[in-house]
């Protein structure tokens, strides 16, 4: 492959920006869909290393060219390509470049931060220091979920890291949402109005924090298939999850959450109120966030996540697009499955009921 490349490097001509950015983005595309197709325990990391040094060499050959209005848009390709691989070192190479010949096109990139399980993209004026501070929670929550449900799997693509692209917006209307539009990994959309500090709830009472919790719970599940979405079950799965996390951290003194406070009016505690007598069931949000919350107390959150790791390790869910979705029969039998007690056993089998 390495040679087939260098080949197709010395037949360019010496000044085709796009063609060599071409060269570049579509070597990591394979990269990228071979490990799609068989993702074994590969990670992201190890992914990297298979991109020929000749497609690097090509973002190389870039990079010494003489600004023109070709090599601008071809900068701004490979670091877009550049982090559909975690490859931040060639991102910051053509941002680098970029803000000395053309900040608008600089801007476009914005700037990023890896981290073990993630990469975070700031556009709009998002700070370094704001990624540094949410990468810093983000870490604590991942910690948080590995505590309490214990999930072997983040993104829809095994291996690779989720993305969470944050950028400042004036409409106050739109919320964080799961995109899951991405071909090789799941990706959080989290606009925000303050680029420059981390902290939840905001001046005007914005709840990154339970929304940053809330939407990992999407990455781990949806519910129902793509002609008859559950969204009731969608969102009372991500408001669960999102309340226990809440919960669990405010109970751990850790510096990166010094900011985070919005336990005072998103918990699992304040949930149960809320829901007063609400019966468990599937016809309505209330009623399966009574059911999820009734498993928690009767089989506790761990038996939750040792059955949604069992449904994937024996792929016994409808994947779309990669994205796995799940159905309360199946979860029924995933925790039937990893479920010893007896009592227990009985409760999962009382409350869900067969066969939904």
């Amino acid at each position: 492959m390495a040679v087939g490349l260098l080949g197709t490097l010395a037949r360019l001509p010496a000044q085709d920006p796009a063609a060599l950015a071409k060269t570049y983005g579509l070597a990591i595309q394979k990269v990228n869909e071979e490990h799609a197709r068989r993702p074994g325990k590969t990670k992201e990391e190890d992914l990297a290393k298979k991109l020929p040094k000749a497609s690097r060499a090509a973002l190389d050959r870039l990079l010494a060219m003489k600004d023109s209005p070709q090599l601008l848009d071809a900068l701004v390709a490979c670091g877009e390509a550049a982090l559909d691989l975690d490859l931040v070192e060639d991102f910051e190479k053509a941002t680098g470049r970029l803000a000395k010949s053309s900040p608008t096109h600089a801007e476009k990139l914005g700037i990023a931060l890896s981290k073990p399980r993630a990469l975070l993209r700031g556009l709009g004026g998002v700070q370094p220091s704001y990624l540094e501070e949410f990468g810093a929670v983000l870490e604590a929550v991942f910690s948080g979920y590995d505590e309490v449900f214990g999930f072997e799997e983040w993104s829809k693509v095994p291996g690779k890291k989720i993305r969470v692209r944050l950028h400042v917006e004036k409409d106050e209307s739109k919320p964080p949402h799961f995109a899951p539009q991405f071909a090789f990994h799941s990706e959080i959309d989290f606009p925000i109005q303050d680029g420059s500090s981390f902290r939840s709830p905001t001046a005007k009472g914005k709840m990154y924090f339970f929304g940053l919790c809330h939407e990992l719970g999407h990455l781990i599940a949806m519910w129902g298939n793509n002609t008859k979405p559950h969204d009731d079950d969608h969102h009372a799965w991500a408001d669960y999850t999102g309340y226990v996390i809440v919960e669990h951290l405010s109970k751990k003194d850790l510096p990166a959450l010094k900011n985070m406070a919005d336990v005072r009016w998103r918990s699992l505690a304040k949930e149960k109120e809320r829901l007063g007598e609400a019966k468990p069931g599937l016809e309505s949000r209330d009623g399966v966030m009574a059911l999820l919350i009734a498993l928690h107390e009767s089989v506790g959150p761990k038996a939750l996540g040792d059955a949604m790791n069992l449904l994937d390790r024996q792929n016994k869910r409808l994947r779309i697009k990669h994205v796995r979705y799940y159905t309360f029969r199946e979860l029924r039998e995933g925790l039937v499955a990893v479920v010893k007690e007896k009592k227990a056993k009985e409760a999962v089998v009382g409350l869900i009921p067969a066969g939904k």
